[in-house]
């Protein structure tokens, strides 16, 4: 029969998808009628029920985790979350997620789970939300320990630093490159066009307008820009595989971002041949006809 598939299995109460801001995609979400003495229930993410039930509606079918005995009814379909941390990329022998209901969470041997994650939405600030965590604990039984309390952003954040401190540093060459092609570019085309001068003219006394010489002169900076996009892009869809552990959400092939990284380097380089161009367009015939 081969082996069981291996899910990140999660027990929840029925608010955890409003509180998490989690979307339910398909079927309905956990109520407090599904307690340990209804029918087992689970929800599953979209990835699980593309993996599982393919081309397939998932609500309605069947799974039983190892410690059932009876099989589940998989009741909801909700939207995918990186279930440990934002920097990695979700292992590859995890193959779904499902939640079940905290109530029908209890395994064969009836024990109850030696810790959990009390998960709030408030306005109050962080410490006095912290103090009235641990207060209203206390409260209902002072032997529970409550561990550190923290914000769902402050852990995102950390969870994240060591990516977002090498986005920074790609960023930072990223900017420092931008620069220096926008540098080398204005170099190369004021260069050709001081070296184009005499054809300038004589192409103005032939009948050229500014214009032309405008658009003749700005088009070859753009050309230079569109001649390294034809090498660069193929380079860094070769990259591509490098760079997918720091993505979610899109992929690193993403259309949308290479259109945008490729319509930055043709204003930048319109930008540099800007100055070039202007100064051609301004020649007097008259003068540069007699340019050595």
């Amino acid at each position: 029969e081969g082996l069981a598939p291996l899910l990140c299995a999660g027990a929840i109460t029925s608010d955890y998808f409003h509180v998490m801001g989690i979307p339910l995609l398909a079927g309905r979400e956990f109520t407090d009628a599904d307690s340990e003495k209804s029918s087992g229930v689970v929800i599953v993410t979209a990835a699980t029920a593309r993996r599982f039930w393919p081309g397939e509606n998932p609500v309605g079918k069947h799974l039983r985790m190892v410690w059932d005995k009876d099989w589940r009814t998989v009741v909801g379909v909700v939207g995918d979350v990186r279930q440990f941390n934002l920097a990695d990329k979700p292992l590859d022998w995890l193959q779904g997620a499902v939640y079940m209901p905290y109530a029908q969470s209890v395994e064969s041997n009836h024990q109850l789970p030696t810790s959990m994650y009390l998960i709030a939405r408030t306005s109050a600030g962080s410490s006095n939300f912290g103090r009235d965590i641990r207060e209203l604990v206390s409260s209902v039984n002072p032997n529970v320990p409550v561990g550190e309390v923290r914000t769902l952003k402050a852990i995102a954040s950390d969870s994240a630093s060591a990516s977002r401190s090498l986005m920074w540093l790609f960023v930072s060459f990223g900017g420092a490159a931008l620069l220096l092609a926008a540098i080398g570019t204005y170099g190369v085309v004021s260069y050709s066009t001081s070296q184009r001068t005499f054809e300038i003219g004589m192409r103005m006394a032939l009948g050229a307008t500014r214009g032309n010489i405008f658009r003749l002169v700005l088009g070859q900076s753009v050309r230079l820009v569109l001649a390294g996009l034809a090498i660069g892009v193929p380079a860094a869809l070769a990259l591509t595989r490098i760079l997918a552990s720091f993505l979610y959400g899109i992929t690193a092939t993403d259309p949308a971002t290479f259109l945008a990284v490729g319509g930055l380097l043709v204003a930048t380089a319109a930008l540099a041949g800007y100055a070039p161009a202007r100064s051609a367009s301004k020649v007097d015939p008259m003068v540069a006809l007699r340019h050595e």
